[in-house]
C-alpha cells in the first residue's frame, strides 16, 4: 500500500501528445500538485507531455518502479500487466474501463488480468476507476483535471466505489473546511477492495476520519471487525439499496431482511456512522473535526428569531435538550440589548444587538455559566457587515480551541461570503442549521459509542448439531418448536395428532382452551388459508374443528394450549450473503409485514446488542410500563434473542429460523409458532 499511496517512481501507460488523450491529464495532475518522484510516460508514439518524454515501450524505463498507471483499451491491459511483471513493477493502478462492469467479454478480460497479476505477485487498484490521490505527497492520478485551488488538505480520507463520487467528496469535504488527505476510487475492486484500503487508512497517521461510498460490500464481517477496533470514526454512504422480494421469501425474517436493513443494523452494531446523502456524510465529517460532543445539553445563539426557532426544532429532532438560562446569566445578557423587546430564553435571540464583538462575549458567558456540551451560533449578516462578522468567526475559533467545547458556527450571508469565510478558518462553517445539528449529533454518537465500545463476542463453532435429523428441508412447526425447546426457549405445550379423536385426547392432556393448527411443509402462513382455529374450550369444539381442518387439509394437526394474552413479537435468524448469520426482532403476529417494525443485528450478539434492538423499535413503548400495566419481561425477550443468535451460529445447516409469535408477558415469554429452513 505504501508504494501505491507514496510511490517514489511512477510510469503512466497510454500517454500521447493528442489534446484529447486522457492519460496526459494524469501527468498534468501530478505536475500541478507537485509530485517530486521520478515520472515516466509510455505511449504508442514518441513525444513529450509536460516535460516528460514519451517512450514507446516499458523496456525503455528503469526496472522495479514503484507504481504503474494504465489507461489503455481493456483488450491491451492483460498483456501490459505481464509487461509490468517482467519489469519488476508490483503495484498497478488500472484506470481503464470495459471489464466486468461492461460485458461478458469484459468479465473474461478481468479474470485474465487477475490471473496474470497473481502470477507476478502484482497488487492492483481497479480496474474501471478514477484512481488514487494523496495530497500529502503530491500524488494525483485521476484522468480528469483536478483544480488545486478548490482542493484543501486535511485529515479525512475517502474510499469510493464510484470514480465520480470520489471527486465529489474531494470537492465537498474541501469546501466544507474538513479537507482531504487521501482519496481512493476502487472501481471494480477485482483485487484490492474496501477492506484492504480501510486497513491501511486505520493505520495511516495522516488520516483521522474515514469516509466510504459503497454500492456493495466485499466482506461485511471484516468491515465490522475493523470498525469495532478502529480508533478513527468511519462514515459510510451506502447506496444500491436492494429490497428482497417478499413474494419468494420463505419466512417473514427473509422477507423483511433486505440487504439494506441488515447493513443498517450491522453498522449500528459496529459503531459505523451511516450517512443517507452527500450532505449528511460531509456534515458528519465536519462534526468530527470539532471538539467531542459528550452529551445532550445545547445552547443556541442566533441573530435571527426565525433561525432560532428552526434551530430549536432541529435540536429536538436530533435529541438535544436546551439548557435553561439562569437568572443571573439572563440579566447579564439583557443588559447588552439596545431594546428590551425580546423574551430571553434558550435559543438566545440577539436580534437587537448589532455589536458582533458582544456575540463572542455572550458565547463565553454561556460557556462559563452553563457548561453546555455544545453551542450553535447562527449569524446572519449583509456584505457591509462581512468584516466584523469574520472577526467574530475568528474569535469563535479561538474560544472553541481554548475551551474544548464544540461550537457549530452557522452562517447565512449573501453571495460567496460563507465560502470565502471558510477559506480563512480552520474550523468548519455550516451553511444549513440542519447540517450543524447533524454534525453535533454525529460527534456525540461517535464519542458515546467509543466510550462504551464492546468487543465482538467470539463466533462459536458448531460442536453438536441439535437439528432434527429427519423430516425434510423445511422445519415445520413441530420440528421448529422442538428445536426451540431444546435450546431452552419456553414453548407453549403442544402435541401433533392425525385424527379428531386424537386431537380431543391431546386437548384434555394439555388443558383447555387450546388452538388447532395445520401442520404442513407446503403452507407458509397458516392464518392466510384458514389453517388455524383459536380458543377451543371443550371436546366438542376441538373434534368439530379438527374434522373441518382435516377435510380441507389432509395432513397432521398441532394441538396447542392457549397462552395468556400479551404482546406478540417476532424473533428470527437467517444467513445473509454479506454478513453471515443475522438476527431479527420486531412486532409480530399476523400483521408482521404491516407493522414493518423490526431491527437486525449480526450474530453473535451481546446482551447490549439485543437491548439496542428493542430500543430501536418504533413500538418500543408497548414493552414498557404503560396505562397502569407493568413493563413486560424485557430480560426474557433479550434471552430469546440471544438464544436464536446461538442457535443459528451453532447449526451451520440452518438457513432460517423464526418464532412468530413470541408472546411477551409481565413474567416470561412463550414461543407459540415457529418455522425454519435447512440447506438443501
Amino acid at each position: 500500500m505504501q508504494k501505491i499511496f507514496s510511490p517514489r517512481s511512477i510510469v503512466v501507460i497510454g500517454v500521447s501528445e493528442r489534446p484529447d488523450n486522457l492519460a496526459r491529464f494524469i501527468i498534468a495532475n501530478l505536475r500541478t500538485f507537485g509530485y517530486k518522484g521520478a515520472l515516466y510516460a509510455v505511449g504508442r508514439q514518441p513525444g513529450r507531455v509536460y516535460d516528460v518524454p514519451i517512450v514507446t515501450s516499458l523496456d525503455e524505463v528503469p526496472d522495479e518502479l514503484d507504481l504503474a498507471v494504465i489507461l489503455t483499451p481493456a483488450e491491451t491491459v492483460p498483456a501490459l500487466v505481464d509487461a509490468c511483471g517482467r519489469k519488476g513493477i508490483r503495484q498497478i493502478v488500472i484506470e481503464s474501463g470495459g471489464f466486468s462492469e461492461f460485458s461478458e467479454h469484459g468479465r473474461h478480460l478481468e479474470e485474465e488480468l487477475k490471473r496474470r497479476a497473481l502470477r507476478w505477485g502484482i497488487r492492483f487498484v481497479g480496474p474501471n476507476c478514477i484512481s488514487v490521490i494523496n495530497l500529502d505527497g503530491g500524488l494525483c492520478l485521476p484522468f480528469p483535471p483536478i483544480d488545486p485551488h478548490s482542493t484543501r488538505r486535511g485529515n479525512a480520507s475517502v474510499i469510493s466505489q464510484s470514480g465520480g463520487i470520489s471527486i465529489t467528496y474531494l470537492d465537498k469535504l474541501s469546501a466544507a473546511g474538513v479537507g482531504v488527505s487521501k482519496v481512493i476510487s476502487i472501481g471494480n475492486k477485482a483485487d484490492l477492495n474496501e477492506i484492504d484500503y480501510l486497513e491501511y487508512l486505520i493505520e495511516d497517521p495522516a488520516t483521522r476520519i474515514i469516509c466510504l461510498y459503497l454500492e456493495s460490500l466485499s466482506d461485511g464481517r471484516r468491515l465490522m471487525e475493523l470498525a469495532r477496533s478502529s480508533p478513527k470514526p468511519i462514515i459510510v454512504h451506502k447506496a444500491n439499496r436492494g429490497q428482497a422480494s417478499q413474494s419468494i421469501a420463505f419466512s417473514h425474517t427473509a422477507a423483511l431482511a433486505s440487504d439494506d436493513r441488515v447493513v443498517t443494523g450491522a453498522f449500528c452494531q459496529a459503531g459505523i456512522l451511516r450517512a443517507e446523502s452527500f450532505s449528511e456524510a460531509v456534515a458528519m465529517a465536519q462534526g468530527l473535526t470539532l471538539p467531542p460532543v459528550r452529551g445532550d445539553t445545547l445552547v443556541i445563539i442566533s441573530r435571527s428569531g426565525g433561525h432560532a426557532v428552526v434551530a430549536a426544532d432541529a435540536a429536538e429532532r436530533y435529541g438535544f435538550c436546551l439548557a435553561e438560562l439562569p437568572h443571573e446569566l439572563s440579566e447579564k445578557i439583557r443588559a447588552l440589548f439596545r431594546a428590551d423587546v425580546i423574551r430571553l430564553t434558550n435559543p438566545i435571540d440577539l436580534g437587537t444587538i448589532f455589536d458582533f464583538d458582544l456575540y463572542a462575549h455572550i458565547v463565553e458567558e454561556c460557556l462559563q455559566a452553563l457548561r453546555p456540551h455544545a453551542i450553535v451560533l447562527i449569524n446572519t449578516y449583509s456584505v457591509l457587515e462581512a468584516k466584523r462578522a469574520r472577526r467574530l468567526a475568528h474569535r469563535v475559533e479561538e474560544i472553541m480551541n481554548d475551551s474544548g467545547t464544540p461550537i457549530a458556527l452557522c452562517v447565512f450571508a449573501q453571495g460567496d461570503e460563507a465560502r470565502e469565510l471558510q477559506r480563512e478558518l480552520r474550523i468548519p462553517v455550516f451553511r444549513e442549521i440542519e447540517s450543524a445539528m447533524c454534525a453535533l449529533a454525529a460527534s456525540r454518537r461517535w464519542h458515546q459509542q467509543r466510550a462504551r465500545r464492546r468487543a465482538c463476542p467470539t463466533l462459536v463453532a458448531s460442536t453438536q448439531a441439535r437439528l432434527p435429523l429427519s423430516g425434510g428441508r423445511v422445519l415445520t412447526t413441530d420440528r421448529a418448536l422442538q428445536l426451540c425447546r431444546e435450546y431452552g426457549i419456553p414453548v407453549a405445550p403442544w402435541e401433533a395428532v392425525e385424527t379428531p379423536v386424537a386431537a380431543v385426547r391431546a386437548a384434555e392432556r394439555l388443558g383447555y382452551p387450546v388452538a388447532l393448527k395445520v401442520l404442513s411443509a407446503e403452507i407458509t402462513h397458516k392464518t392466510e388459508v384458514g389453517g388455524v382455529v383459536l380458543n377451543l374450550s371443550d371436546a366438542d369444539a376441538v373434534h368439530h374443528a379438527a374434522q373441518s381442518l382435516l377435510t380441507r387439509f389432509p395432513t397432521e394437526l398441532i394441538v396447542q394450549r392457549m397462552v395468556p394474552n400479551g404482546v406478540e413479537l417476532i424473533v428470527g435468524g437467517k444467513r445473509d450473503q454479506t454478513f453471515g448469520p443475522v438476527v431479527m426482532v420486531g412486532f409480530g403476529g399476523i400483521f408482521t409485514e404491516i407493522f414493518d417494525d423490526v431491527a437486525f443485528r449480526v450474530a453473535p450478539l451481546t446482551t447490549e446488542d439485543a437491548d439496542d434492538m428493542l430500543a430501536e423499535l418504533r413500538g418500543r413503548s408497548l414493552l414498557e410500563k404503560v396505562r397502569g400495566r407493568e413493563a413486560l419481561d424485557r430480560a426474557a425477550i433479550i434471552q430469546t434473542i440471544l438464544t436464536i443468535s446461538q442457535m443459528i451460529l451453532e447449526n451451520e445447516s440452518l438457513v432460517e429460523i423464526e418464532i412468530n409469535p413470541l408472546v411477551a408477558l409481565l413474567s416470561g415469554v412463550w414461543a407459540v409458532d415457529a418455522r425454519g429452513m435447512l440447506q438443501s
